[in-house]
């Protein structure tokens, strides 16, 4: 089932990003500067246009001056709604955390709730992104090798979200009476961490995308009793 999702999202046709519909759509509503409207309207908007540009480009070099003119709004006007740079790009890590979190409970909801099904869909996730990367030059990720800076908001957000997944990882392991839950989770956070961490080319991860369902799968049968 998994591969053949893989294998369908892998043979799609390039798709300009949801997130950069959304920015544009938001951007054209009128000819000129944003008019103006509540503050939280206006955070979206700049949080989801960052999105698109992170689609085409590495995150390190944000430019605000350049995101001020993609969304029609001047840079004083973006630090006015941020407060600074930094709170910025933790409000765009924030963003990126909470759509995996959302796609970690949806991969619950698809398994029923049924642990091992469960831990084989959130790896269906990773590779389905994984295909889909193969057609963009980039995607937005939060991979903490990008940053060296080690208080980066960027690489603490995505520390944060591997100690959550590996939590929900360890109680889902625990849930289908794996006999040995800690060395399952630590092969499979280790699988995660080399899938996401952004730094390969688009045939490479087309490479992992093909594989990586049915590897895990093997991982996941090793520790549990089907």
């Amino acid at each position: 089932m998994w591969k053949a999702l893989v294998d369908e999202f892998a043979q799609q046709d390039e798709r300009e990003p949801d997130s950069l519909r959304v920015a544009r759509s938001a951007i054209r509503r009128k000819n000129g500067r944003l008019p103006e409207a509540p503050t939280d309207d206006l955070r979206n908007t700049i949080l989801e246009t960052a999105v698109a540009l992170f689609y085409r480009e590495p995150i390190e070099s944000l430019n605000l001056d350049r995101l001020a003119d993609q969304t029609r709004l001047s840079k004083r006007h973006i630090y006015r709604i941020f407060g600074s740079r930094k709170a910025f790009l933790q409000a765009y890590a924030e963003l990126l955390c909470d759509r995996q979190r959302a796609q970690w409970r949806e991969a619950g909801h698809r398994s029923g709730e049924e642990p091992v099904q469960h831990l084989l869909e959130l790896f269906i996730d990773v590779a389905v992104e994984l295909a889909s990367d193969s057609h963009q030059p980039r995607q937005p990720q939060l991979s903490p090798i990008q940053f060296s800076d080690e208080d980066h908001p960027v690489r603490l957000s995505r520390i944060e979200l591997g100690r959550e997944f590996r939590a929900l990882l360890m109680r889902l392991a625990i849930a289908a009476h794996a006999v040995d839950a800690e060395a399952l989770v630590d092969t499979l956070m280790m699988l995660w961490e080399n899938a996401t961490s952004n730094a390969r080319s688009g045939s490479d991860s087309r490479r992992v995308a093909q594989r990586l369902p049915t590897l895990v799968d093997h991982v996941i049968r090793s520790y549990v009793m089907l």
